[in-house]
């Protein structure tokens, strides 16, 4: 029975030996799931406007500024990632 010694550069060589699975799909999942989320935020923040300017008044505002927010929220997932409103609030709460 023989014993191999074990040294980095054996290591790193069936480091690149091992089939990588599931890689592949991963930056296409991210990628349509952020693709999905600026669409949502898009869609989110022009159905707001339009809310807001036909039911006029402070209903419209009020109604128009909820659906925005909820728009934002979408665009912040968007381009942040899923953590990017949480620096948002704290960025809003300590001004």
């Amino acid at each position: 029975m023989s014993v191999r010694k074990v040294t980095y550069r054996t290591l790193v060589r069936w480091q690149a030996l091992r089939p990588k699975t599931g890689t592949a799909s991963r930056p296409h999942t991210a990628q349509l799931r952020e693709t999905g989320h600026l669409v949502m935020g898009i869609a989110l923040v022009a159905a707001g406007v339009v809310a807001g300017v036909l039911l006029g008044g402070w209903l419209g505002l009020g109604v128009g500024a909820a659906v925005v927010i909820l728009g934002y929220y979408f665009l912040g997932l968007a381009f942040g990632g899923k953590h990017a409103w949480q620096e948002v609030f704290q960025e809003f709460f300590n001004m």
